[in-house]
């Protein structure tokens, strides 16, 4: 038997997590459930017997790092998030699985499947080779991890959340510190990012192209692109009527990206 603690702060997350839990097929016990980094930080102030962790990294009130790497946490750690420019963070810690959010059942599969993988593995060894092996294997997770990019983007509004998918995005726009992206309906989302730095950190840079400092141009969308004056072009984009424009300092290397 595994026994595990949630660290969630939405609700119908923590639905899906148990309903997952309960449908596989080694038991599962959920000790506790936390929603906040506070919970999380008085609980193993007291206590360390925990096999698993399932935890969200942006909570309630902070970001769960501030807890773990306060506490030194040994306990290995599926993180189920929604971000994934902390994947590095993850594996900095005690991080075995990062899984980015909406998941299926499958993947929730693999990930505990690793930990059962570890467990056994080790299962022979002294307590102190047991960290030993812990480590070495968190430090080779950290050096391996492929660099991975967002399918979804979580954007969170005063009642509820809803994922936006990014190959869906035509361009994204920051001004004054709102970003927004623009799907392929001409809908405008709000999103949670505090600037374009932060989305080129989450978005495939083969596909996204920042061509001025307050657009992020999705390539797939792109219908024509026009001489607009000597040194800047300008951007069609498909069945929409918005022409975006790239600042002079990008021309050059937007239309090399380009292939031009």
């Amino acid at each position: 038997m595994i026994k595990a603690l949630i660290v969630e702060d939405e609700l119908p997350a923590r639905k899906k997590l148990k309903k997952y839990i309960e449908s596989y097929h080694e038991p599962i016990t959920v000790v506790e459930e936390f929603e906040t980094v506070e919970e999380v930080l008085q609980f193993f102030e007291s206590t360390s017997d925990i096999d698993l962790i399932f935890s969200d990294i942006e909570l309630r009130d902070g970001n769960v790092f501030d807890a773990y790497k306060k506490l030194a946490i040994q306990t290995p750690i599926i993180f189920i998030t929604a971000y994934n420019q902390f994947w590095m963070d993850a594996f900095e810690t005690s991080g075995i699985e990062y899984l980015l959010k909406p998941y299926s059942f499958e993947r929730f599969e693999k990930a505990v499947g690793k930990y059962s993988s570890l467990k056994n593995s080790m299962k022979v060894e002294s307590d102190h080779n047991v960290l030993q092996k812990l480590d070495a294997y968190l430090a080779n997770q950290t050096a391996q991890a492929p660099k991975s990019y967002q399918d979804f983007i979580a954007v969170k509004s005063s009642q509820y959340t809803y994922f936006l998918k990014v190959d869906e995005v035509m361009y994204f726009q920051a001004d004054y510190g709102i970003v927004t992206a623009y799907d392929t309906s001409n809908k405008k989302h709000v999103l949670n990012q505090s600037s374009l730095k932060v989305l080129e950190e989450m978005i495939n840079p083969n596909v996204f192209f920042k061509i001025n400092r307050g657009e992020l141009l999705n390539r797939n969308y792109i219908e024509k692109i026009s001489r607009y004056n000597k040194n800047v072009v300008a951007v069609n984009l498909k069945n929409s009527q918005t022409v975006l424009k790239t600042s002079q300092n990008k021309t050059a290397e937007f239309t090399k990206w380009l292939g031009l």
